[in-house]
């Protein structure tokens, strides 16, 4: 009888050819004088290739079973049939108010929703407007608009400053973005788990805490999008039968009609009757990380190489920090200077030295979120002949 492991275990072409070949030798079969080349051999190499194929899918068949083990698309179906969890798609990055137009000369523009299309100047990834505006005329005159990327997923995430070409041309006009746009790829098998972990929550009574992130980080809009929210703080009950719980997106802000949407879904799935839970966007704290790295020249990275991979890190990590920031006690939330700096002297293999201008923690309150607001100039890069 095969154990889970056999089944969970990959074989590779060799493995069969040497089980192949032991059991010949078990009925008595001469492999020995079995010629490489021959028919007998040529046949083997048949039947092994079949037993591969047929050992592979039965791994998959196997391991499609138990949520530890399954993964890709046969996480996917797991997740829905057996704990009734919906892998969240890539979300487009947008964000409100993140476009601003400075008109340069005497011209009015009026826009409706889709006139603009801007351009990241380093990816060239599109963004087009989501709400119209009128810029007046006058040098220095603005407007700000709603903004959202054509394309979904982590690739057309765009940091502060960065949004400055416009592909829509209007004369005298430049643009620019002062908030960042992050979007989302498709959830990983790792978040999918534990989503799937935490849905059992809703079958405690009394609304626990799980319940809630569980809620919050599965709701959809109306159109069946992801509202996207990616950190949850459910904050302890005064008592009175109420709590809030603040909520954020890997980009902070939560718009107000996907907040309605979150408590929505409380309200009608996890807050006991005669209790009251309040969803409530958390604030934006920004974190910018003005550094000094020094790398061997050896590695051959050019400059803007060694800023992107220090800035592709730093914006992974604070993405990743809860709301209400690290805890640690009895200090409050902080977001330490000390664990920037590790990230920014791992983002590059090989690194000698890394240092950040300001060696001073982050105080976050209980309702504030980290989000990243840092530019690749912040990094300074030196590099040192070895």
């Amino acid at each position: 009888m095969a154990t889970l492991d056999d089944l969970l275990t990959t074989k590779t072409v060799a493995d069969w050819k040497r089980s192949i070949l032991n059991a010949a030798a078990l009925i008595g079969l001469v492999t020995e004088n079995w010629a490489e080349g021959g028919y007998t051999r040529t046949l083997l190499a048949l039947f092994v290739q079949l037993y591969k194929t047929a050992g592979d899918v039965v791994k998959l068949i196997a391991a499609s079973g138990f949520l530890d083990t399954a993964a890709g698309v046969w996480l996917t179906f797991l997740a829905k049939n057996l704990f009734n969890v919906e892998r969240i798609e890539a979300t487009v990055a947008k964000a409100p108010n993140a476009l601003t137009l400075t008109n340069g000369g005497g011209g009015l523009f009026v826009f409706d929703v889709g006139d603009i299309i801007v351009a990241h100047n380093v990816t060239r990834k599109t963004y087009k407007n989501t709400t119209g505006g009128t810029l007046s005329p006058g040098v220095g005159q603005t407007v700000t608009l709603d903004l959202e990327a054509e394309e979904a997923g982590s690739d057309s995430s765009a940091g502060v400053g960065t949004l400055t070409d416009l592909v829509t041309t209007f004369l005298g006009v430049t643009c620019s973005n002062p908030v960042a746009l992050v979007g989302l790829d498709e959830e990983t098998d790792p978040a999918l788990r534990q989503r799937c972990r935490d849905s059992l929550a809703l079958l405690a009574l009394g609304g626990i805490k799980r319940a809630y992130e569980f809620i919050a980080k599965s709701a959809k809009r109306e159109d069946g999008t992801a509202v996207g929210v990616t950190r949850v703080r459910v904050m302890p009950s005064p008592g009175d039968g109420t709590t809030t719980v603040y909520i954020a997106g890997a980009s902070g802000l939560v718009a107000v009609d996907d907040v309605a949407v979150v408590q929505a879904e409380f309200d009608a799935k996890v807050t006991p009757y005669g209790f009251d839970a309040t969803a409530v966007s958390a604030t934006n704290v920004s974190i910018t990380t003005p550094c000094t790295i020094w790398i061997p020249s050896s590695l051959g990275l050019s400059e803007a190489d060694a800023r992107a991979a220090v800035f592709d890190a730093l914006e992974a990590y604070v993405q990743t920090l809860p709301i209400g920031g690290v805890v640690i006690s009895p200090a409050t939330g902080k977001v330490y200077w000390r664990a920037l700096l590790g990230i920014v002297a791992g983002a590059i293999p090989g690194t000698l030295k890394a240092q950040l201008t300001s060696e001073a923690d982050v105080s976050i309150a209980d309702g504030e979120v980290p989000v990243w607001a840092g530019v690749l100039s912040d990094t300074t890069v030196t590099q040192v002949s070895t």
